[in-house]
């Protein structure tokens, strides 16, 4: 164990009383963020506020929670005003304690055989930088922090004994890791090469394919609202844009849906929708390989009326500056959307951009529904789900919003 401490300036401190999670360099007077490694951080006032990570990228601070203080030499606490630095765990002690804790809070998830599922979801389970996911005898892991990439050895064991993982799969192809300094890449750590599994979501089964899939491969964060959807569509015509794998329209079928409609850009993606209908035994699905955009305008021009429709784009701001453009590009989208309903139908809308947050959403919303010959009723407010937890003053970590609205039947 040893003693390093970084302080903060005395605006940073008061961010950080006030639940902050990120730092840059000039928030910092004293310490030094390199090498990336766990450090204790304190306040301008030497009080201790925990763990933290840090790194010579473009934030170079991230809190990680508390840790059990020890006693310094003097018998005073360690880490208060005044006291020596309080200790810095080992890294093999640190990521075994966050890993367990993490999956503990998990229960299911980690025990059923052909689950899928979040088992660490970053600063929500103290491990800032660090995703992983279980589907079914896979785990996969998306690392954006150098401390994390750092410690691979010491945290896949662990995640090893826990879920008897037939492969640990790096899904580091993001470019979020540019920021840190390391390279973008896909590899197998643990086990066998598995390039396609199957986990089964409210009783339905989706394959997924940890090597080349969105994400780590599927969407878990949208189970929830899977799970209403297949509650609405019963003797409804579905349109699922942006349907990728199309998990939300056999979710329609399954529910009931009279037909469902699929669009999205990738013909592979649109062909595992085909093979899912089919693994699921379910009629009633087409498929359209067209950019949704185009799609919804033609599907408007001909004046086509479905009774629900789901729109899941990707994320329009990739950063603050994209914001002013994203949200023209919802407030169409969701204009265009909302003119195919028929009476009585919902549109399910969602953005996964975490830099629009969910007030600047409904409004961009509420612009879209404005001057429509039909009122818009918003029905329900949803969100990832329990295994992505969001730290309520870390609102980067409550990054999806889904709205259900719905046109009256007069």
């Amino acid at each position: 164990m040893t003693t390093r401490a970084l302080r903060l300036s005395p605006k940073a401190s008061r961010l950080a009383r006030a639940g902050r999670l990120w730092f840059y360099a000039d928030d910092l007077t004293a310490g030094d963020v390199t090498p990336a490694r766990i450090v204790r951080l304190q306040d301008d006032g030497k009080r201790d506020l925990g763990l933290a990570f840090t790194s010579a990228g473009r934030i170079a601070v991230r809190r990680c929670g508390a840790w059990p203080l020890t006693i310094a030499e003097n018998g005073s606490n360690a880490g208060t005003a005044g006291s020596r630095d309080a200790i810095v765990p080992g890294r093999e002690e640190f990521f075994a304690n966050r890993l367990q804790t993490a999956l503990a809070n998990r229960g299911e998830t980690v025990r059923i055989a052909d689950a899928g599922g979040r088992l660490v979801h970053g600063e929500a389970d103290g491990l800032p930088g660090l995703i992983v996911d279980r589907y079914a005898e896979v785990v996969v892991l998306q690392v954006t922090s150098a401390v994390v990439e750092a410690a691979l050895d010491a945290i896949v064991p662990v995640l090893v004994e826990a879920t008897g993982a037939a492969a640990v799969i790096a899904r580091n192809d993001v470019a979020a890791r540019r920021h840190e300094s390391l390279p973008a890449d896909s590899r197998l750590l643990h086990g066998r090469r598995v390039t396609a599994t199957t986990i089964v979501e409210h009783g339905l089964r989706h394959e997924v394919r940890p090597f080349e899939g969105h994400k780590t491969g599927f969407y878990l964060d949208q189970r929830p609202a899977r799970a209403l959807v297949k509650e609405l569509a019963r003797g409804r015509e579905v349109l699922d844009l942006f349907s990728y794998q199309g998990a939300f329209a056999l979710a329609a079928l399954a529910g009931g849906a009279r037909s469902a409609v699929a669009v999205d850009q990738s013909e592979a993606a649109l062909a595992r929708a085909e093979a899912g209908a089919a693994a699921n035994q379910l009629t009633g699905l087409t498929t359209v390989n067209a950019n949704a955009f185009d799609h919804v305008r033609a599907e408007r021009d001909r004046e086509a009326r479905y009774g629900l429709v789901v729109l899941d784009p990707p994320a329009f701001a990739k950063s603050r500056r994209e914001v002013r453009g994203a949200e023209r590009g919802y407030r169409d989208l969701n204009r265009l959307a909302l003119r195919l309903l028929a009476p009585g139908g919902y549109l399910l809308t969602c953005s996964c951009s975490h830099h629009m947050r969910l007030p600047q959403f409904e409004e961009v919303v509420r612009q879209a529904a404005a001057g429509l010959p039909f009122p818009v009723v918003l029905r329900r407010r949803l969100g990832a789900g329990d295994d992505h937890p969001a730290v309520v003053t870390h609102p980067e970590s409550e990054y999806l919003k889904v709205l259900l609205l719905q046109r009256p039947e007069s």
